[in-house]
């Protein structure tokens, strides 16, 4: 392999959503995709449904995301 980690497929059932699902490409930055993995491990579930969790809680919120900008030094000035 090229030194990637696979994850396990841990897979939640066809439709635990009520709907079924598609397939989609997402671009992020290294640090994001470890921490999305080390959850994913932990909970034994997908990135996929990781994703779709956090997607669906209230952590997906416009007023909190739009106070977060991409610049890490711009997030400590604010703290």
């Amino acid at each position: 392999m090229s030194g990637i980690a696979m994850l396990k497929d841990y897979r939640v059932d066809a439709g635990s959503w009520g709907e079924s699902k598609r397939r989609v490409n997402l671009m992020l930055t290294p640090t994001a995709v470890e921490k999305v993995d080390k959850i994913a491990e932990q909970m034994r579930l997908t990135r996929s449904e990781v994703l779709e969790r956090l997607i669906r809680t209230e952590c997906l919120d416009l007023d909190l995301l739009s106070k977060i900008s991409g610049d890490i030094s711009e997030q400590k000035k604010s703290q």
